[in-house]
């Protein structure tokens, strides 16, 4: 996003100072060096001063270049914009954009049927429809852009009533077929999650927030099981033999470790946080599964099974009582 708006920029006719891009963007020179070599590399005819350096960049021509991909290119953008269709809001965009990538492969060199829509069918189970949500990321796209404020209320599922609260929006994070924003509440430390389809109201403010330079994306990513990653602990797990090759082939967590057990079971383990996330997918795999650490999460899933257990032997008791 920040490299289109930096062609924004340009595009106006503007001839800002690598320093001036750096303060409006709220980002290092490097960065902006950086994009202004992706832009050249995408065929965007930038130049800088006589002797060539990019310290005043500007645009030669207001007339974008046609951007060409690579059969390869065009693929993967297909095949990506397919698996991402379920969180979209708004997928009749998506579906024109499919269809003018799919206009221009060289049918010379590629029949119809290599088209991702006739070679990948994607089936989502439990996901959620964000046309209702469009105008709610719209704004916060735009303030991520920015870093501009916004004011949200947000409805918790546990919560009788929602809430108002300033918010300061990092990115947008999809995962499991359903969208969130990160970000932080001013008032509080760490960092936040916020599900898309909770938001109520999203009003962008004027006021501008600097992001805390401790949030890393992939140290959450890798502290996290899911979408949460609150207090990470040591996680091992013992897998009944019969299932061991569907747990060796997978990958379930970036940092897991995998060991063979006496008897061709499987040992997996990591380090994570979100217990209600971690529980609910180890629950997923019934008797098949034994949690060996930590002792609270054992518990958990302990009592967990034996409520279900009980619960099955009650309604199985009234059925034949009926």
């Amino acid at each position: 996003m920040r490299i289109l708006a930096l062609l924004r920029v340009l595009g106006q006719g503007r001839s800002p100072s690598v320093h001036e891009l750096a303060i409006e963007f709220r980002t290092r020179r490097e960065t902006i060096y950086r994009d202004l070599r992706v832009l050249q590399d995408a065929g965007y005819p930038i130049a800088g001063d006589e002797h060539g350096r990019l310290s005043r960049p500007r645009l030669l021509s207001p007339n974008v270049p046609e951007v060409r991909f690579s059969p390869s290119e065009r693929q993967s953008l297909l095949l990506a914009a397919r698996q991402a269709e379920p969180a979209l809001p708004d997928r009749t965009s998506l579906s024109s954009a499919i269809l003018k990538l799919q206009a221009s492969i060289d049918l010379g060199a590629a029949s119809a049927s290599t088209f991702p829509n006739e070679m990948l069918e994607v089936w989502n189970c439990g996901w959620k429809d964000y046309q209702a949500h469009e105008q709610h990321i719209a704004v916060l796209m735009e303030a991520i852009l920015r870093r501009r404020r916004c004011r949200v209320t947000y409805q918790k599922p546990s919560a009788a009533t929602a809430k108002s609260y300033e918010f300061d929006a990092y990115r947008l994070l999809l995962a499991g077929g359903a969208l969130y924003v990160i970000g932080q509440v001013p008032a509080h430390a760490g960092s936040t999650t916020l599900a898309i389809d909770r938001l109520q109201t999203v009003t962008m403010l004027d006021t501008g927030f600097e992001p805390d330079p401790t949030f890393d994306p992939e140290r959450c990513r890798h502290d996290a099981f899911g979408v949460s990653w609150q207090d990470p602990t040591e996680v091992v797990l013992h897998f009944r033999a019969d299932q061991a090759p569907y747990v060796r082939e997978r990958t379930w967590h970036p940092g897991q470790h995998l060991s063979d057990l006496t008897g061709e079971g499987v040992q997996l383990s990591f380090h994570a946080g979100g217990p209600f996330e971690i529980r609910r997918w180890i629950l997923g795999w019934g008797d098949a599964v034994t949690v060996m650490e930590p002792a609270a999460l054992r518990a958990d899933v302990a009592r967990v099974l034996e409520s279900a257990a009980h619960l099955y032997k009650h309604n199985e008791s009234v059925s034949r009582q009926g």
